[in-house]
């Protein structure tokens, strides 16, 4: 039982979707019996759609539904009005209205609504109105569902895209610096776990997937004043670089680097990976997670194995190797210095994850300031 509710950690976030839902699908339900809506359920069933977990993905998805709904209205009520005095051809208006809509919904997916609620206005019951008047109540039951959906994640138990993508964040680091660390290993001798890698890629990609749907939310947050966060595509895509950085080395010590170079460079490596593992605590860390890490160690790691490297080539100690093992070698030094980049950018781009995290609506910050304005 427990290990199917999750964690505690895990049920807050479910207990609060699930009451913004019950909460929206309610007071939707209030309005529109309030006001005599015949056909009710439309603004319930808007509102259990829209209601998401963060306010950037209910905006996000509030657009995608109205206008999808306001496209089947209107294409459905102009074929329900030309067919209003010919019920016999009803079902190839159908046919025809989801046909055309369909064809468009194949590109974008959002779209799909509409074939739904133009479908729902051609088969509507004629006891409950003319089209037109059908399709007007069809539109103003969504546009209610769709305001209380959003009224209610921004002001019941408001949870917002960016800081979920600060913690995102953080929490990806992890895997990653895993993969830097096993790597560095196997270049010293230790055998390369295929089938652990490959997990941790899987891992890895879908945290990336999932990074790349928590910044979309957060951007629609920001185009709709709702936060104050930077753009998250420039932290994105350090993750990304380093991960492909990872790759490259990955390649290089498919094979330990020859006897010689692990003679020579094996205490800087190791140095190299206990210096990363000071880097992945620090910023997977609550308290740190969000400044800057100290990349000093990783940086007198990275600049003596460049120097023994140049040592073995001006004393030919690299003659003794084999050509694939020279390329191995120099393909580990380049991934290295990649790596140094990669690290960098990193650390430039920690801080920017602070913004996330303690983003508030812009509106509130000019209220905040506004005491100090007046003294």
């Amino acid at each position: 039982m427990t290990s199917w509710l999750g964690s505690r950690a895990e049920m807050w976030p479910r207990l609060r979707l699930a009451i913004q839902t019950t909460i929206a699908a309610c007071v939707s339900y209030v309005i529109v019996d309030a006001i005599g809506m015949a056909q009710g359920f439309w603004a319930v069933m808007t509102a259990i759609l829209v209601t998401q977990a963060n306010v950037g993905a209910s905006l996000g998805l509030a657009t995608e539904r109205f206008v999808g709904s306001l496209l089947g209205v209107v294409v459905g009520g102009v074929v329900a009005v030309l067919l209003a005095d010919a019920q016999e051809l009803k079902f190839a208006g159908l046919a025809v209205t989801v046909l055309v809509l369909g064809f468009f919904a194949a590109r974008r997916p959002s779209l799909r609504i509409a074939c739904v609620t133009a479908a729902i206005v051609v088969l509507g019951d004629p006891s409950l109105g003319p089209p037109i008047s059908s399709a007007e109540n069809r539109m103003i039951e969504v546009a209610i569902g769709t305001v209380v959906a959003i009224l209610t994640t921004l002001l019941i138990f408001p949870s917002r895209a960016g800081p979920l993508f600060a913690e995102h964040v953080t929490r990806t680091f992890t895997p990653l610096f895993e993969v830097a660390r096993d790597t560095l290993a196997a270049a010293l001798g230790q055998p390369l776990d295929i089938e652990g890698m490959g997990a941790q890629g899987t891992r890895i990609r879908a945290a990336f997937a999932e990074g790349d749907t928590l910044a979309r939310e957060a951007r629609v947050e920001v185009a709709n004043y709702v936060a104050d966060s930077p753009d998250p595509e420039a932290i994105l895509r350090a993750l990304r670089r380093t991960w492909h950085t990872e790759i490259m080395l990955m390649r290089a010590v498919y094979q330990p680097l020859p006897p010689v170079a692990v003679k020579i460079l094996g205490p800087q490596i190791e140095e190299l990976r206990a210096a990363l593992d000071d880097v992945a605590k620090h910023l997977a860390g609550p308290a740190t997670c969000y400044t800057a890490p100290n990349l000093a160690a990783v940086e007198n790691a990275l600049a003596e194995i460049e120097h023994r490297l140049e040592e073995m080539r001006a004393k030919g100690e690299t003659r003794e190797m084999s050509m694939d093992d020279i390329i191995r070698v120099m393909a580990f030094d380049f991934a290295l210095g990649q790596l140094r980049l990669n690290l960098r950018d990193i650390a430039e781009r920690a801080p920017e994850l602070a913004a996330f995290a303690g983003s508030t609506y812009p509106l509130l910050r000019w209220l905040q300031r506004l005491p100090a304005k007046w003294t």
